[in-house]
């Protein structure tokens, strides 16, 4: 398997996407052979793709990649190195062969000898040496060898894989699934006994906190919590209501209010994977709200489904440790299934018959928000279907936002409104096929933050120009400027001069969006300065776009914010930045580091070039 290697079992529905897929495109046979018929107990491997994408796992051998293709909305299947050669040895499906090695990304335009099928269809491809290789015919008739390799050991999968069910698979992995039940449980018993805390289960309906929550309740822990944002699946509702039930806990409930994502999704676009106010806004705001519902003085330990297989940064986590962002010293997290994998989670939730989001058996291989932008297309798909009235708000939302930044329709249909400040490869390759340029799209995205060089007999400055819903109020200046972290030189009520002192970079910063960056070094750490600029845009963002949600105060630990918010007393504020990192509007401050970043490289450049 690819790393990280956190397969999944592929449920009857996509199972028979899969099988149908896999005839369509190399035959009913040849289909047959690797996937048997459909009604075999196959696992999903999440790869890279340029959506959802999936390694095909049948009786422990990888067969295919099973994908789907945003601009054909359509699931493609492709066979892979054991698929490949199990088909090419019994002659199954197209397969051509050729007295050249086969090398990936050559173009084959003759000597290919077999049954070709049409264009944009895959081909088993046999060569000199013995080569193997995976093609796609072109629309000339040429083959580009999408994969190849050379044996290295003869493949021995002889027989057709049988069906098995899931319950087999549940029956025979039970005493594995009873020995990690009881390792979780008693580590969880223990750090409750040994801390002294007082423990709640985190619910969302996913699967993950569902098994989390599970091995909390037969831990002894009788409370849960769960947030609803006002944009959650209908279905998460529900699953979440099943689970409380099944387990007996005493639930709290919160929401930041109904229309709350749609007020700050006016005011800051729509939420993107590197822009994720809405985290901070729907869920971490609402945090403090529950935690004073619990017995004050205790700490709280919230039991969470958080699994190190998601992230590196997940798989980096400890499996307790204090929360970084709200009630600090009072609010710890647990992660009981840190080790776990996704195949021991799903199949725990059915060895102890826990309810089940019915999304997962659509396909969905996490469950947020229903727009939320870390989601597939694949998945966003099946929402449109499902509820087409709360996508047809999300659509008509996205079409305005759309319209004022001249953007085509196109960054709606095909989900480019998932990124913000970068594309990934992947979402410049899907552009590019759509006739995009996505270096404009994101140019026009984040046009309300401008910058350019001004040479002076100084030497040269970066100026930046922000859009600010409002000028920061005369007052709040001094306060916000302590909590940048850099040193204070000169403040007033319109302005701050602010100093990073690892830079020696000099930065002015005008309460209307104006900010000037100056003494700029030869050789300067661009990277350095970016973030400095980032910290001094973002108390302006902070100031401007304030929703009022409170999380900059519930994230201080020295009780430095005022009425009204964010109002700050430098004389108790630490500079430790914990307000600016939790504040949702700060997040717009990204594109500003970019900005200076490619600017400060240039000023370099021209250096280099004097």
């Amino acid at each position: 398997m690819a790393p990280p290697g956190d397969a999944r079992p592929a449920w009857p529905r996509e199972a028979r996407r899969l099988s149908e897929a896999a005839r369509r495109e190399i035959g009913g046979e040849a289909a047959k052979r690797l996937l048997g018929g459909g009604n075999v107990f196959a696992l999903f491997n999440p790869v890279q793709g340029i959506d959802s994408a999936y390694e095909v796992i049948v009786d422990g051998h990888t067969v295919g990649l099973f994908y789907y293709e945003p601009l054909a909305d359509t699931w493609r299947f492709r066979p892979d190195r054991v698929g490949a050669e199990i088909l090419a040895n019994e002659g199954l499906g197209a397969v051509l062969e050729t007295d050249v090695r086969l090398r990936s990304g050559m173009v084959l335009r003759e000597g290919l000898r077999g049954d070709k099928p049409g264009p944009d269809r895959f081909v088993v491809l046999v060569g000199r040496g013995p080569s193997y290789g995976v093609g796609r015919v072109l629309g000339d008739g040429a083959v580009r060898v999408v994969k190849a390799w050379m044996r290295s050991r003869r493949i021995e999968w002889r027989h057709s894989p049988r069906p098995v069910s899931l319950e087999e698979v549940v029956r025979v992995n039970r005493e594995w699934l009873e020995g990690l039940e009881e390792e979780a449980v008693n580590w969880l018993e223990e750090t409750i006994r040994a801390h002294g805390f007082w423990p709640v289960a985190a619910i969302s309906g996913g699967k993950d906190s569902t098994v989390a929550a599970a091995i909390a309740a037969r831990a002894g822990v009788e409370h849960s919590y769960s947030i609803d944002t006002g944009v959650e699946h209908p279905e998460s509702l529900e699953t979440v209501e099943k689970i409380v039930r099944e387990l007996g806990f005493t639930h709290h409930e919160a929401s930041p209010g109904r229309d709350a994502f749609w007020r700050a999704a006016e005011l800051y676009g729509p939420p993107a994977r590197d822009y994720r106010w809405c985290t901070k806004y729907l869920k971490m705001s609402v945090l403090p709200r529950i935690l004073s519902e619990f017995p004050q003085g205790r700490r709280v330990l919230v039991v969470t489904g958080q699994r190190g297989a998601e992230s590196t940064q997940r798989a980096l986590s400890p499996r307790l440790a204090e929360s970084g962002t709200v009630a600090r010293g009072r609010h710890y997290v647990a992660l009981p299934l840190q080790r776990w994998s996704s195949l021991e989670v799903y199949l725990y939730i059915l060895y102890r018959r826990l309810p089940l989001h019915p999304l997962y058996l659509e396909g969905f291989d996490r469950i947020g928000c229903y727009m939320c932008p870390v989601s597939r297309l694949a998945e966003l798909r099946v929402v449109e279907k499902r509820h087409p009235d709360l996508w047809g708000r999300w659509t008509r939302f996205l079409t305005r936002f759309a319209q004022r930044k001249a953007l085509p329709r196109e960054w709606v249909s095909l989900g480019l409104w998932r990124w913000r400040f970068s594309y990934p490869a992947e979402a410049r390759l899907l552009a590019s096929k759509a006739g995009l340029d996505p270096d404009k799209l994101l140019e026009r995205l984040n046009s309300g933050a401008r910058g350019a060089i001004e040479y002076t007999r100084r030497g040269p400055s970066i100026v930046i120009s922000i859009d600010l819903h409002d000028p920061v109020p005369p007052g709040l200046l001094p306060g916000l400027a302590k909590a940048t972290g850099l040193r204070v030189e000169k403040v007033d009520s319109t302005s701050a001069r602010l100093v990073d002192e690892k830079t020696r970079a000099a930065i002015l910063v005008d309460r209307r969006g104006r900010i000037e960056v100056s003494n700029l070094a030869q050789g300067a750490d661009r990277r350095g300065v970016a973030k400095a600029a980032r910290a001094s845009a973002s108390i302006l963002y902070m100031a401007s776009y304030c929703l009022g949600c409170g999380l900059c105060a519930a994230s201080c630990p020295y009780n430095a914010f005022r009425e009204p918010l964010p109002r700050i007393d430098p004389d108790k504020c630490r500079a430790c930045r914990l307000c600016i990192n939790a504040c949702p509007a700060t997040n717009q401050a990204e594109a500003v580091e970019i900005i200076v970043r490619n600017l400060v490289s240039e000023i370099g450049g021209a250096r280099k070039r004097r």
